[in-house]
């Protein structure tokens, strides 16, 4: 019955967005709209299997009334797991801010997680 989910998350500035997925983690812009422009309302990226939309919160309110906030709070984490996790951190670490240091989980797993410029925490495992 169900195929996919892909998150469609509120954020301030598309392209600022856009800007750290592609820099920091290697996504790619699948769709924008406008296509072009200074302001952006939407984005699709994807980075191998994952797909993540990003709106801005102007465009989402309109669709979602019920959205409307004073300012976005993040209050949901990613969970991205990776073929290297110890790889992708020390490309990281040094270049956005660390949420939670690479650790050995309860569960076995090694891990870190980072905030990214909308301050949404990304936890990344292998």
């Amino acid at each position: 019955m169900y195929k996919e989910m892909t998150p469609n998350i509120m954020v301030e500035n598309v392209k600022e967005t856009i800007d750290f997925y592609t820099n920091y983690l290697g996504f790619e812009i699948v769709v924008t709209v406008p296509e072009q422009g200074e302001t952006l309302d939407f984005a699709i990226m994807k980075k191998d299997n994952i797909s993540i939309m990003f709106e801005s919160r102007t465009s989402l309110c309109k669709e979602y009334p019920t959205l409307k906030l004073e300012e976005i709070k993040p209050s949901f984490t990613l969970f991205i797991v990776v073929s290297n996790v110890e790889e992708l951190y020390n490309n990281l670490k040094d270049k956005v801010k660390i949420a939670k240091e690479i650790h050995q989980t309860f569960y076995g797993k090694l891990e870190f997680a980072i905030f990214d410029n909308n301050n949404n925490i990304l936890t990344i495992s292998c």
